[in-house]
């Protein structure tokens, strides 16, 4: 069975194993094995010269994706520290009696730590 790359504008946009009739979508037949890849890995490969060719900035663009995806993870556990500060703030409870720390610094502590290594991606962008 055939695979196809779709393009359309320039960028692909999908694949599959039946010709796509949209108007302005290009199919590019490819092997089996880019086909594949492509699944796996969708930033390996870009459309140029008419054709799908393995994309030279590939490691850049993968290393770009793991950031952002790390970037809003830690945006969303900040979300969630943030409600567990406030609750912190308003029960004023000690989380350890022999240290006496206070559920509102041990929940700081982790946002700092977050906090500096969001900078630390973020600069790298």
């Amino acid at each position: 069975m055939k695979k196809y790359i779709f393009v359309q504008d320039g960028k692909i946009n999908g694949y599959g194993e039946a010709i796509q009739l949209t108007e302005g979508v290009q199919n590019i037949e490819v092997s089996e094995d880019v086909y594949n890849e492509f699944i796996q890995e969708p930033l390996k490969y870009i459309y140029a010269d008419r054709k799908i060719v393995e994309n030279p900035n590939y490691e850049n663009e993968k290393q770009r994706e793991f950031i952002e995806k790390r970037l809003d993870e830690i945006t969303q556990e900040l979300e969630i520290l943030d409600a567990k500060r406030i609750r912190a703030v308003c029960e004023d409870e000690v989380k350890s009696e022999r240290s006496g720390e206070t559920w509102l610094d041990y929940y700081n502590a982790q946002i700092y730590d977050l906090r500096v290594e969001y900078k630390s991606l973020e600069a790298q962008l």
